[in-house]
């Protein structure tokens, strides 16, 4: 989720991190069966272990990167006769852009909180488009739903890693996308505001978000020193909260939090947002894909 091993970069051996996180190799040949079990991570032979790439964003990030290439191309060209960017910059502007109305999806986001995803929805909507509108259900909504409802959708979304989740029901012929999740601007502020020496404690209301969370945390905020973590429901939470002065909390943990905070903590929320590259170089490109291809 927190976007460290895309598909394109080869995971540690089972010796390699092993040695890294001081456990024993079986342990992590046994997490690494498991992950593969789930379709999450593949071996290929002869490259390494890598996470299981989305086939359906293949041809359309390969599509992106052979115009990115053929764009370099021209700004090399036009260096060569003696133009700089700035030719570049006059030409759009005396362009008009064409005028592409592509019919609209039936589409639907599925998240563990209906209050996030709606967070989510509004910063694809920012590159989709308001005109397409986009469902949301939790986990436990999506798996209720009559099969009817779920193969009257055109599009899903979901979020990292839980692709095979929505496969179970979904039918191979209808996309899935999943965006990278990165902390969203006002927690990327607030995470680099904080001094090197501030003691900092985060805390999920998921076990299994923390990992995500501190990664999080360590990209956008690398100065801080000793980093603690704790789910909400941990026994010893009350003891961390007083030893910390600076408090980090998933969404969805405030309320339970408030009455336990010490009055000269701070804290505030680690939020999420999709990745901007992904949703224009990957997502955007397979949505008008689909929108010119689909039946109405």
């Amino acid at each position: 989720m927190a976007g460290t091993f895309r598909d394109d970069i080869a995971l540690p051996s089972v010796r390699a991190l092993s040695k890294q996180l001081g456990v024993a190799q079986l342990t992590v040949s046994n997490a690494y069966q498991t992950l593969k079990g789930m379709g999450l991570i593949e071996t290929i032979a002869g490259k390494g272990t890598y996470v299981v790439r989305n086939r359906q964003e293949t041809p359309h990030q390969d599509q992106v990167a052979q115009l990115q290439l053929r764009f370099k191309q021209l700004l090399q060209d036009a260096a060569n006769i003696g133009l700089s960017e700035s030719f570049f910059i006059g030409a759009l502007n005396q362009t008009a852009s064409p005028d592409i109305s592509p019919q609209v999806l039936k589409m639907a986001l599925v998240g563990n909180s209906n209050r996030i995803n709606l967070s989510y929805i509004e910063s694809i909507q920012e590159v989709l488009g308001h005109r397409q509108t986009i469902d949301t259900y939790t986990f436990r909504e999506f798996a209720d739903l009559a099969q009817e409802q779920l193969d009257s959708y055109q599009f899903w979304l979901t979020i990292p890693h839980c692709i095979p989740r929505l496969r179970l029901r979904v039918a191979e012929s209808t996309p899935i996308f999943a965006p990278y999740l990165i902390p969203s601007e006002e927690t990327r502020t607030r995470l680099a505001q904080l001094s090197a020496d501030t003691g900092v404690l985060l805390v999920s209301r998921y076990q299994t978000f923390l990992p995500a969370m501190l990664e999080g945390v360590k990209n956008f905020a690398p100065h801080l020193g000793k980093i603690d973590v704790i789910a909400l429901e941990d026994e010893g939470l009350a003891a961390s909260l007083a030893s910390h002065r600076t408090l980090i909390y998933s969404t969805g943990c405030h309320s339970h939090l408030q009455p336990m905070l010490p009055a000269t903590s701070e804290a505030f929320e680690y939020r999420h947002t999709p990745e901007p590259r992904y949703l224009r170089e990957t997502l955007r490109p397979a949505w008008h894909h689909y929108c010119q291809h689909q039946e109405p």
